[in-house]
């Protein structure tokens, strides 16, 4: 009796095997590859002045892949940053000048890291977002269900001005070397009297990412080198414990998109 075959000529049971090697595969990469949540966050700062309370804000992402329930059976796995995109806050002083809120962590900085900062990697107290979990092979990596629940219920908080990014200020923001720390404890000394963080907050929102940085500092456009530094510095080996933090900034922390 000759072999049944499909409309298409091909025999029934090739189909069925392809059918099933591709569910095979497409099991074994979900399996390994685990889950991926993308948050969206806003950094808000507000300044007391004399002339009125002053504030500024920037929405940035990070997409964040959790182990997968394969990886996390035998042991082996790790979260990950898939995806970072984002530009620093601006607080316009008015004629005292503008602050900026890098996307850089100073201690990333000093290990060598991009220092990409997002609220979503400052976390909320995970014993208030657990989220579901749930039970057996494919349950959810606890990290992953706390973003998940985090995103959901989209919270808001304060944050202690230690955990900032760095701040800077440019004496010129036509030139990038000229560039200054600004201490979020002492924003006078730079800004002049009667100048202080009032308050800093960071919620996670459905917002569109900010993109106005390039209308602040315009050496930042079309830039094809974002691991440039602000600061050239003399040729020979340098170590980042003798650099400066503001030697140590590069375009990408003040617009960062990766991949």
């Amino acid at each position: 009796m000759p072999k049944r075959r499909s409309p298409s000529g091909r025999p029934k049971g090739c189909l069925v095997a392809l059918v099933a090697v591709a569910a095979i595969i497409a099991f074994g990469l979900w399996a390994l590859s685990g889950d991926k949540s993308t948050l969206r966050s806003r950094l808000t700062l507000v300044v007391e002045t004399p002339e009125g309370d002053r504030s500024g804000s920037s929405v940035s992402e990070v997409t964040i892949r959790s182990p997968g329930p394969c990886n996390r059976a035998i042991g082996f796995g790790s979260l990950s940053t898939e995806g970072e995109e984002g530009e620093a806050v601006v607080v316009d002083l008015g004629p005292r000048g503008l602050l900026f809120v890098t996307l850089a962590a100073e201690r990333a900085l000093r290990s060598g890291g991009t220092g990409m900062y997002n609220a979503a990697l400052v976390p909320f107290a995970q014993k208030n977002f657990r989220g579901e979990v749930g039970k057996g092979f494919c349950s959810k990596d606890g990290f992953a269900a706390y973003l998940d629940e985090v995103q959901r219920k989209k919270p808001r908080g304060d944050l202690p001005f230690e955990q900032l990014p760095v701040l800077v200020r440019f004496r010129d923001t036509s030139d990038p070397s000229s560039v200054e720390q600004v201490n979020p404890f002492d924003l006078a000394k730079s800004f002049g009297s009667g100048v202080r963080l009032k308050q800093v907050f960071i919620e996670i929102t459905d917002d569109p990412l900010t993109k106005e940085i390039e209308n602040r500092l315009p050496w930042l456009a079309g830039t094809n080198n974002s691991n440039h530094r602000l600061i050239r510095l003399p040729l020979g080996p340098r170590y980042l414990g003798d650099m400066s933090t503001p030697e140590l900034l590069t375009y990408e922390n003040f617009k960062r998109k990766f991949p």
